[in-house]
């Protein structure tokens, strides 16, 4: 079983706690749920991922195999459902779409990135991030 590595990033004075395992890294943004510092997130985030995979190199001593475009482009889909999320449990007061927010927010703002080996939707962020992302490869 591989070790649990926990590394915290100072992104634009947030504090970003990130969990490493061997092909899979975990980011919780779930301290955050205002616009203001998703939106600061969101421009930091090519940043936070040069940071991830470089602290990846050195505890795995081997590169984390996912290419920039589509860790950006995870990070990106992630936070933009954690947004909607976030506003429609503020905004909608419907018991039903309360726990359906809930529900998305919980499992939108902390994000598992993973090696096509272990992540099995990494073909999809790897087509967005070829479409959106590419000059982040």
């Amino acid at each position: 079983m591989d070790t649990l590595i926990t590394n915290t990033y100072l992104i634009c004075q947030k504090s970003i706690k990130v969990n490493f395992r061997l092909n899979l890294v975990s980011i919780d943004l779930t301290a955050y749920t205002s616009n203001k510092d998703i939106k600061e997130i969101f421009k930091n985030c090519s940043h936070l991922v040069n940071l991830v995979k470089t602290d990846y190199q050195k505890n795995y001593q081997q590169a984390l195999a996912i290419n920039n475009a589509s860790f950006v482009a995870e990070i990106w889909g992630h936070l933009v459902a954690y947004r909607i999320a976030l506003w429609t449990k503020r905004n909608v007061k419907f018991s039903f779409i309360e726990r359906m927010a809930n529900f998305v927010a919980f499992r939108s703002g902390i994000i598992d990135c993973g090696e096509a080996n272990t992540d099995t939707n990494r073909w999809f962020w790897n087509i967005i991030g070829g479409l959106f992302f590419r000059k982040n490869s």
